[in-house]
């Protein structure tokens, strides 16, 4: 038997409960069990430069899925990584953490399956796709905006 930890992912689009979802699945499978990983501290910009340069979030060019897919292949093999912090709260990057997975590695954001070779690193994919009634209040109009500036850039 492998000691290798267990990688799941969670992704969907903003406000779907991918954090309310990663949040539960810790507790149950026990805090000190699971290392989280939000995907959003991939970003290549802050929101400054993402505003001055005209794209979201969600667009790939906007995110580091070359260095997210290398993590997600050395916390599958049981390594450490030095993972970058990006804050939603300052919209700007913080220290990066060292992180050692445990036995679960929960792997939560917006871009985690946009490559194959990271797709491949994941033992256990969740999509959440609520229906858009469900976003909190002022949140539906976001998405709508997201979507449609996403659509424009690809």
């Amino acid at each position: 038997m492998s000691n290798r930890p267990i990688i799941l992912g969670i992704v969907g689009d903003s406000a779907a409960g991918k954090t309310t979802l990663t949040k539960g699945i810790a507790q149950v499978l026990g805090e000190d069990n699971v290392t989280v990983i939000c995907t959003d501290d991939y970003h290549r910009y802050d929101r400054t430069q993402r505003a001055e340069l005209g794209i979201t979030a969600l667009h790939p060019d906007c995110n580091y899925l070359d260095i997210m897919q290398q993590h997600l292949s050395l916390l599958r093999t049981g390594q450490a990584i030095l993972k970058p912090v990006y804050s939603h709260k300052t919209g700007s990057f913080e220290p990066p953490q060292y992180i050692k997975p445990n036995k679960f590695v929960v792997v939560e954001g917006l871009l985690g399956y946009s490559t194959r070779a990271a797709r491949e690193a994941y033992d256990v994919k969740v999509y959440l796709a609520p229906p858009n009634h469900s976003a909190p209040i002022g949140k539906s109009s976001e998405i709508q905006q997201n979507a449609v500036i996403a659509k424009s850039k690809y």
